[in-house]
């Protein structure tokens, strides 16, 4: 859908924005993951 209206640059760059903050997203998950273990030893 997306491809009708962008060129393959803009949707190239959107997956990669994307990608980004999966990532980001997956570190701050396991994080805060493990913050939440270390309050439990506490």
């Amino acid at each position: 859908m997306f491809n009708l209206y962008t060129g393959s640059g803009a949707s190239l760059f959107i997956t990669i924005v994307a990608v980004i903050i999966g990532f980001a997203a997956a570190l701050g998950y396991v994080d805060f993951l493990k913050t939440k273990k270390e309050e439990k030893k506490d």
